[in-house]
């Protein structure tokens, strides 16, 4: 009888065990579930008012069986800043952040993620579908507008962080200036070529005219016009970019440009205050870049072509005999932002991709090609090379190309923001471990003009920079 009796208990003992283990195998999962929910409601960007598809399983994890464990889980630093409302009931008031950390941070933190990982790549298909978003960024040159400075620094740091893209209205430039300045363009491209090429820019100056520029060694279907600031000054030289040539003959073309020169130097100015708050720093954070930037303007024309490629073109460079032709072949642009005029009314060929490779150099990447339709009176704004590295890869420098167009004309004006040419880029002190060594702009810029100008192999890339 005492055989048995002890037989029983070890018997009842084990049962409860396998149970218990049983058990705690069955919460793991419960747990690993609600972590992949909440990192799909997070890597989409997605609210309450916008829900991911949950399955119903996901849904009866929420259920009271463990809802000490679960709200302790809800609660941590990793999850509670954007777990969606229903999920989060049982978190209790007391532990709600005050502060939201920014949802890059929570993505890296939820998935193990490396700190130079860019969310620009988290986008769901509704956003995809309607391409970079359009901001009015009105409350950050009007003191009192009705949207507060602070939402409209989140949304340009969203869309700096998804896309690398975005167009913005309430801009501030002058209607009059626009037009004005859309004129000088289309007369000085309807001028001959010796009238152009009077102007035409070389290898010691790349300032001026041009029809020959190669982008990864492949001819582009323009022609352009450079001009551009030597140590602030559009009336300096330097010994990288050399100095501006105008044309002759037209007064007006010269002031109308350098007045919409002007109006690209204050908007840049605005929106990189934006993009500084919005990585943590003070707005004034990046004003020195101005002090004696060497920022360019870049007048396109487009005409037809009698053979462009698909819309779905992919990634590599065309053979331009058998695929045909690119108006510009993908690229980042190398300065610190580019603010870009283009016309709603003529063709939409600006194309972002979109990839998740964001860390391997251009020929390597996955992904897909998105046109960027332009709003009408809006500037596209993207993010280039230089503020991918001072941001440590929070904001993404995306690959970009121009599609020719068969039967119509297009025009548009990139202004490129650039750097001193003596000032060392190198990502933010605050921004946790560097992922890209000290570089000198200056060099990485004349390095970048060569590959325009005449094939010299692999075009430089903040790729090579990569620690």
């Amino acid at each position: 009888g005492a055989r048995e009796l002890r037989r029983l208990k070890s018997e009842e003992k084990t049962s409860v065990n396998r149970r218990n283990s049983l058990g705690k195998m069955r919460f793991r999962k419960e747990c690993t579930l609600l972590a992949v929910a909440c990192v799909l409601q997070i890597s989409c960007g997605c609210t309450d008012s916008s829900p991911v598809p949950v399955p119903r399983v996901l849904e009866g994890l929420l259920s009271q069986r463990h809802a000490s464990a679960r709200s302790a889980f809800l609660s941590s630093p990793t999850v509670r800043c954007h777990v969606p409302a229903r999920f989060s009931s049982s978190v209790p008031a007391a532990r709600q952040p005050t502060l939201v950390k920014p949802r890059v941070a929570v993505l890296r933190a939820s998935v193990g993620m490396s700190s130079s990982y860019s969310a620009s790549h988290a986008l769901c298909a509704e956003e995809l579908a309607a391409g970079p978003p359009t901001i009015d960024i009105s409350p950050l040159l009007e003191p009192g507008a009705s949207v507060s400075k602070d939402e409209v620094v989140n949304k340009i740091s969203k869309a700096a962080a998804k896309w690398g893209f975005f167009q913005v209205l309430g801009h501030g430039v002058p209607e009059d200036n626009i037009h004005a300045f859309d004129q000088a363009v289309e007369r000085f491209f309807d001028q001959d070529k010796d009238y152009k090429y009077a102007i035409k820019r070389n290898a010691q100056n790349s300032r001026g005219y041009f029809d020959d520029e190669l982008t990864k060694q492949t001819r582009d279907w323009k022609e352009a016009v450079d001009i551009g600031a030597q140590d602030g000054s559009l009336d300096a030289r330097s010994s990288v970019d050399g100095f501006n040539q105008w044309p002759a003959g037209d007064a007006l073309f010269r002031s109308d440009t350098e007045k919409y020169f002007k109006n690209m130097e204050s908007l840049s100015r605005s929106l990189c205050q934006a993009l500084a708050l919005g990585l943590g720093e003070d707005a004034k954070y990046f004003d020195g870049l101005f002090d004696k930037h060497t920022s360019y303007l870049r007048i396109n024309h487009y005409p037809p072509c009698p053979n462009p490629v698909a819309s779905d073109f992919p990634l590599h460079s065309p053979n331009a005999e058998t695929e045909g032709y690119l108006a510009i072949n993908r690229h980042t642009d190398a300065g610190v932002l580019t603010v870009l005029r283009q016309k709603h009314s003529e063709p939409h060929s600006l194309q972002v991709f979109i990839s998740n490779d964001i860390d391997k150099d251009h020929e390597s990447r996955d992904g897909q090609w998105i046109t960027v339709r332009p709003e009408p009176r809006a500037f596209t704004i993207n993010i280039a090379d230089m503020m991918q590295v001072y941001s440590n890869d929070r904001y993404v420098a995306p690959l970009h190309r121009v599609l020719a167009n068969r039967d119509n004309v297009r025009y548009s004006a990139p202004f490129f923001l650039n750097p001193p040419y003596a000032a060392d880029v190198e990502p933010l002190s605050t921004l946790g471990k560097p992922v890209y060594d000290k570089l000198n702009w200056g060099q990485y810029r004349r390095r970048r003009f060569e590959g325009d100008f005449a094939d010299v192999g692999k075009e430089v890339q903040i790729a090579d920079y990569r620690n």
